[in-house]
């Protein structure tokens, strides 16, 4: 008898006992099938890890991450540099980028601190990175702008300004702003480091310039906050305060926020510069630090500088400037917070790193490095990094736990055709019970990002579509709410080698709806 006669009577035969047997049930399953997992496949969200890419998070140096954060002060990790870190770290890509007064700019692994790169300028780095598109830029008190490729730390350009840089750039529309103590704030083509405009100002520039609304905005110790035409330079306003301004502007809901040596914060309208409220510190005290904004609060440290021990961190409501609570460190705080999770951390110049409750300023643990804090901490993937003048680079973890096992190898389609969607399951089990995140690789260059939460134990669902025919290789990561991420799974190889065919389709929607039933079958067709 024919071969494939043979094969298409055995076909037959399967589907006669399936459809025979469990109709009933299994169009039950095929029409009304849900997920036991709470957030169904349809509607679960995409998860992408909230990066720390800059000084202060993002462009408007919001200083928030929507990142789960410590809740103890467990160390995961230390790495030490060779002279101060005043530097404050940048997170982009399971990569930590900051710099050190030995002149050198690191990067280290996030997860373990193990170095990657070094790269040595011609003077002490101040300035704190900032990472996009593969690069990282910084400046360094060799009077120079460094961008360097993020992956090895070539140097891809340079650009010398006439002194030192300690401000640190915002890179936005493919252009590089900064400003210098040469009293310029300067805009530089992102790609190559030429020169776009150049605004004067009448004092050395510590400030970091936000970007916001095709403004930039940054202060100056000339006591000024200003606002500046994004492509141009042009200025549209300036705010005089009644002295330096070495804090860094935060612009969220219209309104541009700053510290002044003046013993202020200020509240601006940011399309005006018209002054909105202020709120006046210590009677003695200046602020350097840089504002973080979230849920309608301001979050920012200051410092005392004759001794009124006002060495404090501020909590002002943001509309209106009332105090809703302050925190009194140990000694000066120059640092800026970092507000992730329900909590805010900072650094201190009693050596110690807090972390507060957000809402009431309630310690919830502290943790002495070895000298003094400038440095401001980031916040990304579940944990908090921080640099030290005690020369090190300190990362805390959410917690003592376990990564999530290694998920189970994906279980779905191995031969199907291109253009066609197609579901794949998998799951695992987290140690400690924590929900799970899972990343799907799906082998031809694109990812599904973060999916989830789930819980531990739950099937994860992930949906694919390949448009070119070849072969792939399926696998999968879970990672928990903490951040601690598992091994990839077992891979599984897939192919697409078909075009439509409509014979094939009633095969393929049975072993898409049923992808751990019909063995036989699959071997059969050979799927």
């Amino acid at each position: 008898m024919d071969r494939r006669l043979i094969q298409k009577l055995m076909i037959c035969g399967i589907i006669f006992v399936f459809f025979g047997v469990n109709y009933s049930a299994g169009i039950g399953n095929i029409t009304g099938y849900k997920s036991n997992n709470t957030n169904d496949t349809t509607s679960s969200s995409s998860f992408t890890t909230d990066w720390w890419p800059m000084f202060h998070h993002d462009l408007s140096h919001s200083g928030y991450s929507f990142s789960t954060a410590p809740n103890t002060n467990t160390v995961l990790w230390i790495y030490t540099t060779g002279y101060r870190v005043c530097s404050s770290p940048a997170i982009d890509n399971g990569k930590v980028y900051i710099n050190s007064y030995d002149n050198k700019s690191y990067c280290l692994n996030a997860e373990t601190g193990i170095k990657i790169w070094e790269y040595t300028t011609g003077n002490w780095v101040y300035s704190s990175p900032a990472v996009t598109d593969g690069k990282i830029y910084f400046g360094s008190q060799d009077h120079k702008v460094y961008c360097l490729n993020a992956d090895t730390g070539t140097k891809i350009w340079e650009y010398t300004t006439g002194s030192f840089v300690m401000s640190s750039p915002a890179v936005a529309d493919g252009k590089v702003y900064i400003g210098s103590f040469d009293h310029m704030v300067y805009c530089l083509d992102a790609d190559n480091g030429v020169k776009i405009w150049e605004y004067f100002i009448g004092d050395d520039i510590v400030s970091s310039p936000s970007v916001a609304d095709y403004n930039v905005y940054i202060g100056s110790r000339d006591g000024k906050m200003y606002c500046l035409n994004a492509y141009n330079g042009t200025k549209i306003w300036e705010y005089t305060t009644g002295s330096f301004v070495d804090s860094s502007p935060a612009v969220a809901n219209g309104k541009v926020y700053f510290g002044s040596y003046d013993n202020k914060v200020y509240c601006l309208n940011a399309d005006t510069g018209v002054k909105i409220w202020d709120y006046t510190t210590g009677s003695s005290s200046i602020v350097i630090s840089s504002p973080a904004i979230a849920d309608s609060k301001v979050y920012i440290g200051s410092w005392d500088s004759i001794g009124s021990w006002d060495n404090k961190v501020y909590c002002l409501n943001a509309d209106t400037g009332v105090k809703i609570w302050e925190y009194t460190t140990g000694y000066i705080v120059i640092s800026s917070p970092a507000v992730a999770d329900g909590k805010v951390y900072i650094g201190s110049g009693d050596h110690k790193v807090y972390c507060l409750n957000a809402d009431t300023g309630v310690k919830i643990w502290d943790y002495t490095t070895g000298a003094f804090i400038d440095s401001s901490p980031a916040v990304a993937n579940g944990k908090v990094y921080i640099g030290s003048w005690d020369n090190k680079v300190y990362c805390f973890n959410s917690s003592g736990g376990q990564p999530p096992e290694k998920p189970d190898k994906p279980s779905g389609l191995i031969r199907g055709k291109v253009g066609v969607e197609y579901i794949y399951t998998t799951s695992t089990n987290d140690p400690d019970g924590d929900q799970l995140f899972y990343l799907w690789d799906w082998g031809d260059g694109n990812n599904s990002g973060w999916l989830g939460p789930y819980n531990s134990g739950v099937i994860c669902e992930a949906k694919h579509i390949w448009y070119v025919k070849d072969n792939y290789t399926i696998k999968v990561k879970a990672k928990d709410i903490h951040g601690l991420e598992s091994d990839w799974s077992e891979p599984l190889p897939i192919t697409m080698p078909y075009s439509y065919q409509p014979t094939h389709q009633f095969f393929e929607w049975l072993f898409q709806r049923f992808p751990n039933a019909f063995p036989i079958l699959r071997q059969l067709l050979g799927y």
